[in-house]
């Protein structure tokens, strides 16, 4: 009778930030930090996604919440210029009523780039996925610990993910 071989562990580790990430720039700065460091030694890294999430509220004239719209968007120019278009004065008087207003719901903010990665480990191939998040930051599928040690030094390294 043929046994199974174990040919990989996979594990996956966590890092939830003490304070999320305080905007898209810092966001993106902390994305393209990580897109274009050298240090790790990664034989491959590449971004596959970025996702990009948030509420618009809108209150009638008299402060009252008349309604929301949960806006999603793949790049950060078509969330920043959906928000812009959403929280407008027109948009805002049309959906709530003339002197209405509109606002974020930080709170319901989130943001997300996600890369594939393979990091080389005594001539073997460890490959995982990284995910930077506003909240915290995962790395999915690695096998080895020389990996998740490389990426734990990085992170250290950014203020914003502290």
């Amino acid at each position: 009778m043929a046994d199974f071989t174990k040919t990989a562990i996979n594990q996956n580790a966590k890092r939830e930030y003490i304070s999320p990430i305080p905007s898209l720039d810092a966001f993106e700065s902390v994305v393209n930090a990580f897109k274009n460091d050298t240090t790790m030694g990664f034989t491959k890294k590449e971004q596959t996604a970025e996702t990009y999430k948030t509420k618009i509220v809108y209150f009638n004239s008299a402060g009252d919440e008349a309604g929301y719209i949960n806006l999603y968007a793949y790049d950060k120019t078509s969330a920043g210029d959906m928000e812009s278009l959403l929280k407008g004065t027109e948009a805002a008087e049309t959906f709530a009523g003339v002197g209405a207003d509109a606002s974020e719901e930080d709170r319901e903010a989130a943001w997300t780039a996600k890369f594939s990665c393979i990091n080389k480990v005594n001539d073997k191939e460890d490959t995982f996925t990284v995910t930077i998040g506003k909240d915290y930051m995962t790395v999915t599928g690695f096998s080895y610990d020389e990996t998740i040690a490389k990426i734990e030094t990085w992170a250290d390294s950014q203020s914003n993910l502290a």
